[in-house]
């Protein structure tokens, strides 16, 4: 006995001598870190100070080398500009003889230039130095010029001028012939004139066109009503794809100038989609075009004999309102092809189209009214055109929602919103800018609209379509939940997607507005359905709390029977390997909404952690093993912590 006592103390001894070594190495390693610790901060704070040393030695350079590119820049400016006033000195005696001459035949153009140089120069004078001599020079030239032009055109008045035929004369004598003579005076004038008008309006509209489209005219952007608290992800190629190169998609107008141009201003447009290459400039297109016809007309008034104004007017008009629906059928087709694509923000660029025509449409008829053709209608076609593929555009749109790919490879692997749904609520949000026009689009498609005794039946037709919209949404999130094999994930990303769209309702009450003319009690639903995942939820933990639930109270002294102590270490031990596995799978998935996220963490802290509390004061000082640590892993806090850190992949 004494013998193995005295081999188990050396054998302690050994051992005891091996860990002070062990325990020396290890002072001696920390010394060694220590130092080269200390040497790397030496080598890196030196090395701080010679990048502070060599910015401040370049620093000057850069501002001495900024403030010569900016003097630079300035005498550049300076002598462009010195450059055309000097030119502004020389124009009057440069053109005087050319203007004195007169305009030469078939040289008009080339003259025209010139007078324009002249008005340039006068214009400059008057503004800068109003007693110079310059600008009386200039105004006298202007002035000449002016009289040669107005000679010019009476000579051209006169030598398109025809006499009247002698029969036609000895008809209007004896008053023979129809009933009603018209005499044709200046016919080829009247050609000429007609043509160099409406050359002169397309190239206007062409102007304005190419000006709006390449950011020639000031227009203040307005950022795409974006539904928040959306993940920024991407599960290929959803409803609103987009570009990275592309223009912003929301243009906001001025609002003035439109309302003016459209005849009022309480529905002129405000905002407009700019999905689709264009829509700006054709929207302006249509309010500038009608403003320019109005201007023809008076224009011609003040030139043209009246009894040749309807026809000459009919003349004038034909290319440009050619160019003009021309355009409007190409844009038609261009939404029509982003559309095809299933980017069906196109269809908002179309409904902003739609609504603008159909303001300026009663203005259009009234200045087209009596003329040969009907030239309105061509109008009318347009908004026809744009109604008809708008409609079928919302409708596909349902059905695109509706039978939207459930793959697997399509779906958020954390469980997060799916993309579909927040292009839809985001959809949705921004078809309240065009509500009238969709109402409208839409009534004479819905039966029980038409029938409803409210006041504003196109807001029961809009209401209609909304709630279609979120029922065939619904269904598809549903169907896709059931992609994923795990019933937990199932429920995260149903709850996910019934939360975003409940919560996007509640802050957009204008949408929701809309939704209860239908369905007064569409925000319970929802609150309804997100209640009812958060419940399917709790199940993910039914296993883990039947291995909490405890049934028998022990005694720290009492002697527990083999089963006894079988039966609590596998309270303990499913418990735990349940807990390491849901921990393991959820803290993988996503709950982007903070509220969201913290209140389920919460509620899985007061589902779990009493019960395991419980557990540990029934069982923590009961002795049924030998090594209770190996089964007894967590303490209260450590299952607090843990419940807290599921939903962070970075736990």
């Amino acid at each position: 006995m004494e013998q193995s006592v005295v081999s188990r103390r050396r054998e302690y001894e050994e051992k005891l001598e091996r860990d002070r070594q062990n325990l020396q190495n290890i002072k001696d390693a920390m010394a060694k870190s220590n130092a080269l610790s200390q040497n790397m901060a030496s080598i890196l704070n030196a090395f701080e100070d010679r990048l502070h040393r060599l910015e401040n030695s370049v620093k000057p350079v850069q501002l001495r080398t900024l403030t010569l590119t900016r003097l630079q820049d300035n005498v550049a400016v300076t002598l462009r500009k010195l450059g055309s006033i000097v030119e502004f000195h020389h124009v009057a005696d440069e053109v005087d003889q050319p203007i004195r001459d007169g305009p030469g035949v078939g040289d008009i153009e080339t003259y025209l230039g010139l007078m324009d140089r002249v008005n340039r120069a006068k214009d400059f004078f008057a503004a800068n130095n109003p007693g110079s001599m310059e600008l009386a020079n200039s105004t006298e030239t202007f002035k000449i010029g002016v009289e040669k032009l107005v000679k010019e055109f009476r000579t051209i008045l006169h030598q398109n001028g025809k006499t009247v035929p002698v029969k036609l004369m000895v008809d209007m004598a004896t008053g023979s012939g129809d009933d009603e003579i018209v005499v044709e005076h200046l016919p080829e004038f009247l050609a000429v004139y007609f043509q160099s008008r409406a050359t002169l309006l397309s190239r206007s509209m062409t102007a304005l066109r190419e000006a709006v489209r390449h950011g020639g005219v000031n227009v203040p952007t307005k950022k795409p009503i974006a539904a928040k608290d959306t993940p920024q992800r991407r599960q290929g190629g959803h409803i609103f794809r987009r570009e990275p190169t592309q223009r912003p998609r929301r243009m906001s107008l001025r609002e003035k100038p439109l309302a003016q141009a459209s005849g009022g201003g309480r529905n002129a447009p405000t905002v407009l989609d700019e999905s689709v290459e264009g829509t700006y400039a054709f929207v302006t297109s249509c309010s500038v075009f009608y403003q320019l016809l109005m201007s023809e007309r008076a224009l011609m008034h003040s030139i043209i004999p009246s009894q040749h104004h309807r026809t000459c007017f009919q003349q004038l008009l034909a290319t440009p309102l050619d160019f003009f629906v021309a355009e409007g059928e190409n844009l038609n087709n261009a939404v029509k092809r982003v559309l095809s694509k299933n980017d069906y923000q196109a269809v908002l660029s179309g409904l902003g189209i739609l609504q603008h025509l159909q303001q300026l449409t009663p203005q259009y008829q009234e200045l087209l009214k009596g003329l040969k053709g009907d030239p309105a209608s061509r109008i009318n076609m347009l908004t026809s055109l744009f109604e008809n593929t708008c409609y079928k555009s919302l409708i596909e749109f349902c059905d695109y929602v509706k039978n939207d790919s459930d793959k697997i490879s399509n779906m958020p692997k954390d469980g997060t919103v799916h993309e579909i749904t927040s292009s839809t609520v985001s959809f949705l949000q921004q078809c309240m800018d065009l509500q009238e026009v969709i109402g409208k689009l839409l009534l004479p498609h819905d039966p029980s609209a038409q029938a409803a005794t409210t006041t504003r039946p196109t807001r029961m037709a809009l209401g209609s379509y909304f709630n279609k919209v979120l029922r065939v949404l619904t269904q598809n999130l549903q169907a896709k939940a059931n992609c994923y094999e795990n019933t937990s994930l199932q429920t995260i990303f149903r709850l996910n997607n019934f939360h975003f769209i409940h919560k996007s309702l509640t802050k957009s009450t204008d949408v929701l507005l809309i939704l209860e003319e239908e369905t007064p009690d569409i925000e319970d639903n929802y609150n309804d359905m997100v209640g009812r995942e958060r419940m399917k939820y709790q199940k993910v933990w039914s296993k883990a709390l039947n291995y909490l639930m405890v049934s028998d109270q022990f005694h720290k002294e009492q002697t527990l029977s083999k089963n006894e102590r079988e039966a609590i270490k596998e309270k303990f031990k499913g418990f735990n390997t349940e807990l390491d596995d849901i921990f393991r799978t959820q803290r993988t998935y996503a709950l982007p909404d903070e509220s969201l996220r913290e209140s389920i963490r919460r509620e899985n802290i007061e589902l779990i952690v009493p019960f395991y509390r419980t557990l540990l004061e029934r069982y923590g000082g009961v002795p049924f093993t030998k090594n209770p640590s190996k089964y007894i892993r967590h303490q209260v806090t450590d299952v607090e912590r843990i419940l807290r850190s599921f939903f962070d992949a970075s736990a």
